[in-house]
Formats: C-alpha cells, sequence, structure tokens
C-alpha cells in the first residue's frame, strides 16, 4: 500500500473557535439589551433628587433641607439667566428688566432696587456653589417649580413660554432616550396630558405631573395644541420720545463750571445735550458733582433732553476699586438717582474708559445693577464705547454685546483714528474707517441701539525734522480755528481721496503741518452714512468745537424724510 507523500496529506480543518462562541455572545447581548428595555432608571435620593428642565435630566443636583429644594447657581446661569453674578464677598445678584436683587449666603435679608426684604429661606453654599432656594427662584423669574419626593424629581418649568401639549391616547411606556432598548422611566395611563418639547425621530421629548420625563413614541399622543404662556413676557422699556425722533446729541464739556446757558445760543438740530457734570471720586464710593440747575432748566426750555455724562475719571484703580465691590457699587449709584431727580435729568451717559480687561465683567455688572433704577425712574441709559482694537484697557475692557442688551443706546466713540499719543500724522476719522468701526459694531451692537459718535474737532499736526529724525507733535482745533489758522497761513484745502475729507499742509522750514478738517461738509457725510445703515443717530464732541453751519447740517439731519 502506498502512501502519498507527506506535503500532500490533507489535516482536518480544525472548527474556529470564534464561530462557536459568536452565537452564544450574540444570545447574550441580545439577552443584555432586551433586560435593559425593560430596566427602570435608578430612582434619586429624596435629598438629591434630579433636577428635570424642559424635560431633560440635568447634570446639576439639587439640594434639599427642610422640606426646601436649593437650586444651583450653575443651572440659573447657564439655563435661566447668564448675566446672574456671584461675588467674591457671597452675594448672588440679579438684574432683571425692573430690579436689582442682591442675595446674601446664609442671610434671611436680601435687598430689591436697595431696599431690604425677609426671605423664607436663605441663600445656602454647597461646596463653593451657590444654590437658590425654590421660593426665591419662582420670585426672581418667570418659573414655577415641583418638587416629586415619589419619583425623586424636581422640575423647573418656564411659564412665560407658550407650550406645545399632547394626551396620552393610551397605556405608554416613558424612557430615558427616543429607542425601545431604552431604560424605563415610567409609565402614562390614558388621558395624561404631557408637555412635548422636541420631536425626535418617531418620539416626542416630553414632561409631565407628578415628575414624569424622557420619551414616549409619538403614536402613543394625540393631536398636539398650542397653550398660551401662562404669564406674559415684561413690556421692554421704551426710551422717551426724541426731537425728530432719532438720537441727536451733543456732549458739553464741562471741567470744573458749566458754561453761562444764555452764551450758548441756538442749537439746531439737536435733541439731546449731555453735560460732562459726574465723575467718580478720590474717595471710594464718592461721586464728584458739578451739576448746574440753570443748564438743565435752559435746555428744557429749548427741548433739549439732558443726559448728564458720568465718567471713572479714566482713573484704572479708582475704577476697579468700585466695580469690585458690591456695596461701593450700590453707594455710586444711590448717588446718582438722588443727582438725576435734584436735576430733573432726563437720563445718563455711562463714559467709563480706561478700565482694566479683567474687570470688564464687573464693569457690565455695575451697568446693569444701575440701568433697571434709572429706567424706574423713567430716565434712559446710554453708554459710551470705543472702537473695537487690541488695547487691553481701552477697548477689550468693554463686552460690548452684553453692554449693548443692558442699555438704551450705545455711542461708538468713532474718532481719534490718529489720537493724540500718535507718532504719525493722520485724520482723526476719515470716512472709509468710520464706516468700518460701525460695520464691526454692528456684529454686537443692534442698529436700533447704535448711535455714531462724530467729532466737531481736527488735529493739526506738526512734524518736526532734526538729525535725520521726525518728531510729531499736535493740538485739537475746533473748526473755527482751524479756519482761521489757514487765513493766517494763507492755504486753501483741497479733497484728499483716500480718506474722503478735506486736507490741507504747509512746509515752515523744517516743520511739516498736517490737517484734516472737521467741516460742515465732513459732518454731512457722517450723517448720510448714520442714515445708511439705519443707525439711531449721532452723538458729537463736542459742543464748543462746532460752528454755526455745524448746527444747519445737524438739522437737515433731524428733519423728516
Amino acid at each position: 500500500m502506498s502512501y502519498p507523500p507527506r506535503a500532500l496529506r490533507r489535516k482536518p480543518r480544525p472548527v474556529p473557535w470564534l464561530l462557536l462562541i459568536l452565537p452564544v455572545i450574540s444570545g447574550l447581548m441580545f439577552l443584555a439589551v432586551f433586560a435593559q428595555s425593560f430596566a427602570y432608571i435608578e430612582k434619586a435620593p429624596a435629598s438629591r433628587p434630579y433636577l428635570v428642565y424642559k424635560g431633560n435630566r440635568q447634570a446639576f443636583p439639587v439640594v434639599v433641607e427642610g422640606g426646601e429644594a436649593y437650586v444651583p447657581l450653575t443651572l440659573i446661569k447657564e439655563v435661566l439667566d447668564p448675566n446672574v453674578f456671584w461675588e467674591e464677598e457671597g452675594l448672588v445678584v440679579v438684574t432683571t428688566q425692573d430690579k436689582v436683587v442682591k442675595l446674601g449666603a446664609d442671610s434671611l435679608t436680601a435687598y430689591v432696587n436697595q431696599h431690604p426684604v425677609e426671605l423664607r429661606f436663605p441663600v445656602i453654599l454647597d461646596g463653593k456653589e451657590p444654590y437658590i432656594p425654590a421660593t426665591t427662584l419662582e420670585t426672581l423669574y418667570p418659573v414655577a417649580t415641583f418638587l416629586e419626593t415619589e419619583a425623586g424629581t424636581f422640575t423647573v418649568k418656564r411659564t412665560d413660554e407658550a407650550a406645545t401639549v399632547g394626551t396620552a391616547s393610551g397605556s405608554a411606556m416613558v424612557r430615558e432616550k427616543p429607542s425601545h432598548r431604552a431604560r424605563r422611566v415610567g409609565a402614562m395611563e390614558p388621558g395624561t396630558v404631557v408637555q412635548v418639547h422636541e420631536t425626535v425621530g418617531g418620539w416626542y421629548r416630553i414632561e409631565a405631573s407628578g415628575g414624569l420625563f424622557g420619551y414616549v413614541l409619538a403614536k402613543d399622543l394625540g393631536e398636539l395644541e398650542t397653550r398660551s404662556a401662562e404669564v406674559p413676557k415684561p413690556k421692554p422699556y421704551i426710551p422717551g420720545p426724541l426731537k425728530g425722533g432719532k438720537v441727536s446729541l451733543v456732549w458739553e464739556q464741562v471741567e470744573r463750571r458749566t458754561p453761562d446757558p444764555s452764551s450758548i445760543g441756538e442749537l439746531t438740530g439737536i435733541s439731546v445735550v449731555s453735560p460732562t457734570w459726574f465723575r467718580l471720586g478720590a474717595t471710594p464710593g464718592q461721586v464728584e458733582n458739578y451739576a448746574d440747575r440753570r443748564y438743565v432748566d435752559w435746555a428744557h426750555s429749548k427741548g433739549y433732553q439732558v443726559w448728564a455724562l458720568f465718567s471713572n475719571s479714566f482713573e484704572l484703580e479708582r475704577t476697579r476699586t468700585v466695580l469690585r465691590d458690591s456695596a461701593l457699587r450700590d453707594q455710586v449709584i444711590a448717588q446718582m438717582l438722588v443727582y438725576a431727580e435734584i436735576y430733573s435729568l432726563d437720563g445718563v451717559n455711562i463714559d467709563f474708559e480706561n478700565v482694566y480687561r479683567d474687570d470688564a465683567p464687573y464693569l457690565t455688572q455695575f451697568v446693569r445693577e444701575m440701568t433697571p433704577l434709572f429706567h424706574q425712574m423713567g430716565l434712559t441709559v446710554s453708554m459710551d464705547v470705543t472702537v473695537r482694537s487690541t488695547s487691553p484697557t481701552w477697548s477689550l475692557c468693554y463686552e460690548r454685546a452684553r453692554l449693548a442688551n443692558a442699555v438704551d443706546y450705545m455711542m461708538l466713540m468713532a474718532y481719534d483714528q490718529y489720537g493724540a499719543g500718535s507718532k504719525v500724522a493722520g485724520p482723526n476719522a476719515s470716512m472709509p474707517w468710520t464706516e468700518r468701526t460701525i460695520k464691526t459694531s454692528l456684529e454686537e451692537i443692534p442698529k436700533d441701539k447704535l448711535v455714531l459718535g462724530i467729532p466737531f474737532y481736527a488735529r493739526l499736526w506738526k512734524e518736526t525734522e532734526a538729525g535725520g529724525k521726525v518728531t510729531v507733535t499736535q493740538r485739537a482745533l475746533g473748526m473755527k480755528a482751524a479756519r482761521d489758522w489757514m487765513a493766517r497761513e494763507k492755504i486753501a484745502p483741497w479733497l484728499d481721496e483716500d480718506t474722503g475729507m478735506e486736507y490741507a499742509q504747509k512746509k515752515s522750514g523744517q516743520d511739516t503741518y498736517r490737517i484734516w478738517l472737521e467741516n460742515a461738509e465732513s459732518i454731512r457725510k457722517r450723517l448720510d452714512v448714520a442714515k445708511t445703515y439705519g443707525l439711531a443717530g449721532v452723538a458729537a464732541w463736542s459742543r464748543g468745537f462746532a460752528d454755526a453751519e455745524t448746527w444747519q447740517v445737524m438739522d437737515e439731519f433731524l428733519q423728516p424724510k
């Protein structure tokens, strides 16, 4: 008998072990998924119920003490109010459209619009996180809260939004996720009314009374209907009517004494005057006052509103001291409210410049605390901001979008393109540059709140060459002073196409003088740009620099189309 060579013999193929156990693994996985679909989510302990908002279980825990539920500030900030503020000294500050509420940790006394109010439950700290009692939450925001001990849930429901509701057509299972394989949350009886928050495939994300929340099949609910909000949204504050229907403001520069109104004359084309009367003093919390009641009476007799300017004196440390101290902010605001009443002001213009970049949130908070109280008195609140740049203390210190949300108007100081400290001569605000600043500002500020700041002054530049080096100096000139200078030097301006402005220069020995003029023509161009972009108006710095022709141009701006 012969045998094939060893290499040619066929060995029996072993059955791969993986093929043998795959059915077993698949079966086990199926059983696990099948079993999970019958499992219920774990119930939360009574002291730490699940926090449910819009049918979703939130990651934030709720603390229950003495029968009262406490909500973490993080939830409020993320889903209810991004502007809620936590002070380092242990204060929660809530600013609504008409209220400023300050809640101290472990204190039963709150302050509403600077008046003390007693609370039933204090703010508590859990670790470093402040927690707000549910009863207080319901008074601060348009919400209703429901603590369901049996279900282990705490539900926060908005009352100022329309609700989509449906009714269970039969028994239905509520699941943790929109899947038949997801864990069960609970069961709905026929006729159960639920609020529908979202549609995911063939599922609805719902919440119902009793702490029930999760996903149900869409087919298990009847036809959906929309119900109106239980509480109407508050009406926005509307500033008082302005002459001509637009902001046409001119600042009145006051160092110590206000000009005699009888020397000012008629300011046609102006709806608001803003004297620079109030500023932060050297003593923390003190407001320096240079107001003059005669000026207010004169302005009102001419039909102008008075929005007094309030500055930070452009002092970094002085500003930080006030902004970062809740009590000092209150003290400053209280003084400004008194002054507003004493002098019968129509508004306040906030001019805080030169502020530390990391104080930006505190500046926003200060403005948010001030605005409701001024609105309560019927006063208009406006704020000045610089153009966007990389300067930490002159530009990055402004949270422009949040500030615009708080105030009635934002004045864009669209000037000093080449400022007093510039090493190069250039225009105060060329036309292309002005338009660019408007466009970038509109990315953060609504056009019906944006007011274009315009200069009534020019800079006369002097370039001195010596030893191969050029030294640049400048001085600000009003419109008449600029014309007088050109007349003395016997020079005439011409149109600089690149800047869109009239320009003049003169060479005198080693010195070269340059000036980009602000006059009636440049003002008219700026007003046209404001109209083109549908802005709320214009604000000019400052009255003392203007000439008679300027007021005629401004008057055209206020005339109806």
